[in-house]
């Protein structure tokens, strides 16, 4: 794997994506799902309720972006679901 592949430098990659490609649907959602860190390819550290926040921000915006009905769907619920765990980082 490359050096830059780890948390911190793919949170800055896809920060330079998405300001590369603003109405890219795809790198809106990578952006979203890196600052959610839930994914298994590269081990990533604990998110703050910002970070929740702006990956929910992204999910939205790809659903505008998107075309396909089904990933709108689920798109949306993944949006949803880091509004929800931000919130709960709140009380």
């Amino acid at each position: 794997k490359p050096e830059w592949w780890n948390d911190k430098g793919l949170k800055a990659l896809s920060a330079r994506v998405v300001r590369a490609a603003p109405n890219d649907p795809a790198a809106t959602s990578v952006r979203a799902i890196v600052l959610t860190g839930q994914c298994r390819a590269w081990e990533s550290g604990p998110r703050s309720a910002a970070e929740l926040n702006e990956a929910a921000a992204h999910f939205e915006r790809a659903v505008a972006l998107c075309d396909a009905p089904a990933q709108k769907e689920v798109l949306a619920g993944n949006a949803v679901r880091c509004h929800s765990l931000a919130e709960a980082m709140y009380r």
